[in-house]
């Protein structure tokens, strides 16, 4: 499927109704390449762990915000650090239970993506490691929109 149908003309693209589904298809082309891409990668990969569902997706945005020392202010309890997520707070933003919530992190931990900072109670923040992983992540998705 071509990102621009044939039956299109030139003036066609002055079009706004023709133009943003020409824009919407870019990106779903994009999408489909970039999932693609992300599952070619050994289950190990950084990339395809991170991605494996919302849940990981929301715990690693949190694990580099707490390293950036910007987890949102509605998030953390009056009087307490930017600098740090726990499991309280993943439980407030999802529905999936305590016992994933742990095992997501600890496998964060033993692939050394994520860092426990204290451990009474548990506070977690994201390494060097996992901001170049997203850094690498995120670059795939800026180069594209150049193109």
């Amino acid at each position: 499927m071509s990102i621009v149908d044939e039956h299109y003309s030139q003036s066609d693209m002055f079009d706004e109704d023709i133009a943003a589904d020409i824009a919407l298809r870019r990106i779903l082309q994009f999408r489909l390449d970039f999932w693609i891409n992300i599952c070619k990668n050994p289950v190990s990969h950084g990339n395809y762990y991170w991605n494996s569902s919302p849940e990981h997706r929301l715990i690693a945005m949190l694990a580099i915000s707490a390293k950036l020392n910007q987890v949102p202010l509605r998030l953390i309890d009056i009087n307490q650090n930017k600098d740090y997520f726990s499991v309280r707070m993943v439980r407030h933003l999802t529905y999936i239970s305590e016992r994933k919530i742990q095992r997501i992190i600890k496998m964060g931990v033993d692939r050394g993506d994520i860092i426990m900072i204290n451990d009474r109670p548990p506070h977690y923040k994201g390494t060097k490691q996992l901001l170049n992983l997203y850094e690498s992540y995120e670059k795939s998705w800026i180069d594209s929109q150049k193109k």
